[in-house]
């Protein structure tokens, strides 16, 4: 073979192949292996291309990597600076300070004009029976008497008591009971007795000496029902996630507080109506025995959906929803919902709360 036919030869094995597609139209084939190098738009070939992307990639691999590490690092080291910190009312400081932050901003924006919803009277159901801390057993609605202290001039009232502690007498022997299914209530809030004794307001108060007196009122339930009657039907949200809508009916604790005086903070003649602001700050609420208790600030106390009552879905009370007396508020979450209560306290100083005590906050509004 000659040079130049061996030449030919060279050029024929290397050229793209030509066939013919089922037109008649020629096609040209291509050799896979050379597309590796085929140019692309901006001089770039395809190979550099893709090593350009796995170099990206593995950039940004290992510094994804690093943040999450230095965020994995500083989330254990805030837990465990979180564990270490002081206890304050059953929770660590710095989430406490979180709910006392919370509070503060609550009570900024909260007004008595803001009310919460109120609802049609058919569209109430009952709640369910939730929470039996100081619904202790063996109480006799009939022997129950509201004690109020902290008030202003309480012996200008015919209620009025030197001491508002009275002897029990649910037990079969007649005896003081202060049993109960809470474990957990104070020593100092069992040691204030119970609910008062006796078919009257006569009974004899327990014994004690001077210095552990209390004055104050013993009031019936009479009492209470002489005050204006308000009927709401709104939502009682439990803190637990679910919600129902109740009528219930009874006074506003503004009433109460105007009938009832609690003292002005600077020792002048108190008017809850006109200048609500110059009353003490706080209310405080427990059962005859003691296991519960709350704590409210003054306005979310005369907010006008604010109740002590005594009638649920048009009936009296039963004793498993807080029979004979308890606490409504619409604008706070169940946990302030005190039922049963036996005393109403007005302070200056924050009152204890049961459940601000095991880490919820002690504003609990919504």
């Amino acid at each position: 073979m000659s040079e130049e036919d061996r030449h030919k030869l060279e050029e024929a094995s290397t050229a793209p192949s030509v066939i013919n597609d089922s037109d008649g139209h020629a096609a040209t084939t291509h050799d896979p292996e050379a597309d590796t190098d085929r140019a692309v738009p901006g001089g770039a070939a395809v190979g550099d291309d893709d090593a350009a992307a796995r170099r990206e990639m593995s950039r940004r691999s290992r510094r994804s990597f690093l943040v999450m590490g230095i965020a994995a690092a500083g989330g254990i080291a805030g837990w465990r600076w979180l564990q270490s910190s002081a206890d304050a009312e059953g929770i660590h400081t710095p989430l406490r300070a979180a709910h006392e932050f919370n509070a503060r901003l609550s009570g900024t924006y909260f007004s008595d004009a803001r009310l919460a919803p109120t609802f049609a009277r058919e569209l109430a159901r009952e709640p369910r029976v939730n929470g039996g801390e100081g619904m202790s057993e063996g109480f006799d609605p009939a022997l129950w008497r509201l004690q109020v202290i902290g008030l202003a001039n309480p012996s200008a009232y015919p209620q009025y008591r030197e001491d508002v502690a009275y002897e029990t007498a649910t037990g079969d022997d007649g005896a003081a009971d202060e049993s109960g299914d809470q474990g957990d209530s104070k020593n100092s809030k069992e040691a204030k007795g119970g609910a008062p004794g006796g078919d009257d307001q006569t009974s004899a108060p327990a014994e004690g000496n001077e210095e552990s007196k209390e004055p104050g009122l013993l009031l019936t339930l009479d009492d209470i029902r002489a005050l204006p009657r308000v009927e709401m039907t709104t939502e009682l949200k439990c803190i637990e996630g679910w919600s129902v809508v109740v009528n219930w009916a009874g006074v506003r604790l503004s009433d109460f507080a105007a009938k009832y005086q609690p003292p002005a903070r600077g020792g002048g003649a108190p008017d809850v109506r006109g200048r609500p602001q110059d009353l003490v700050r706080y209310v405080g609420l427990e059962t005859p025995d003691g296991g519960y208790y709350v704590g409210m600030d003054m306005p979310s106390a005369l907010h006008p959906q604010t109740l002590l009552c005594y009638e649920m879905n048009g009936l009296p009370l039963t004793p498993e929803h807080g029979a004979p007396l308890r606490l409504v508020t619409p604008v706070k979450y169940g946990i302030k919902h005190i039922k049963r209560i036996g005393r109403i306290t007005f302070t200056d100083q924050r009152p204890d709360d049961f459940w601000a005590e095991r880490g919820y906050d002690w504003y609990s509004g919504h």
